[in-house]
């Protein structure tokens, strides 16, 4: 596989709790390599040697929080011209595409563009715009939710993702509600491949409607957390079965 990723799921948690989790897990695993929370890496930009220390507290943010932060960008203030203006800056934009994307789409680019980079010591980046997890809890908060933003988080260590969690959604008619307007944007191409239409999940409903428990789920990246803890350089370094060349080349 060229991808490795642990799955966890906790029933009566939370994006907060799991945040908590990412952190103990990490910090666990550092005291048992190196008996210190504090690891040695290079950073991602130039290549120097920095100590990378996974001692709980992350730091936590908001990604529009961020922006203000790193990029020095008022997010709540910026209209979306201004956003796809300062995404046409990067060169890595065509107009024709940014007009196209909406204002929780917008958020994400310029946090892709502008703050990914600076999140070399460990980050927790939280609510997130309802576009990238359309099936993820609103956010708890009527103010936020009325933004569009829902309970969700990912996790960077030297300016790549190492984990990403929600609040798993649990209300069955609005899950309903957002599989059927996913499978609408489907066929209207906006998203995949355009008239494949992913069937709503019957028994995936029902199970949610006989009563599922709060819960909170979690992904982790393993393959980055091994180059992470072994100062790897290169993923191919950790896969299990990377692809090889013909030993004749």
């Amino acid at each position: 596989p060229e991808f490795t990723m642990l799955e966890a799921y906790a029933s009566c948690w939370d994006y907060e709790d799991l945040m908590v989790c990412v952190e103990n897990l990490f910090e666990y695993l550092a005291k048992e390599l190196y008996g210190t929370t504090k690891i040695p890496a290079l950073h991602p930009k130039d290549g120097t040697p920095i100590e990378i220390d996974l001692k709980a507290p992350w730091k936590r943010m908001t990604m529009a929080g961020s922006l203000q932060k790193y990029a020095d960008l008022n997010f709540e203030e910026m209209t979306d011209e201004e956003c796809r203006e300062k995404l046409l800056e990067t060169e890595e934009y065509a107009p024709a595409e940014l007009a196209e994307m909406t204002r929780g789409m917008l958020l994400v680019e310029l946090f892709e563009s502008f703050v990914e980079q600076h999140l070399v010591q460990p980050h927790h980046i939280f609510d997130h715009p309802i576009e990238t997890t359309p099936l993820c809890k609103p956010h708890r908060a009527e103010e936020q939710k009325k933004k569009g933003i829902i309970e969700r988080f990912e996790s960077f260590i030297l300016g790549s993702e190492m984990c990403n969690a929600y609040s798993e959604l649990n209300d069955p008619v609005l899950q309903r509600d957002l599989m059927l307007a996913q499978a609408e944007k489907r066929l209207a191409g906006e998203e995949g491949d355009k008239g494949e239409i992913p069937p709503v999940d019957e028994e995936f409903l029902e199970a949610v409607a006989q009563g599922m428990p709060p819960a909170g789920g979690l992904g982790i990246g393993v393959d980055r957390l091994v180059m992470l803890l072994t100062q790897a350089h290169s993923i191919r370094d950790v896969l299990f079965f990377p692809m090889m060349k013909p030993q004749n080349e």
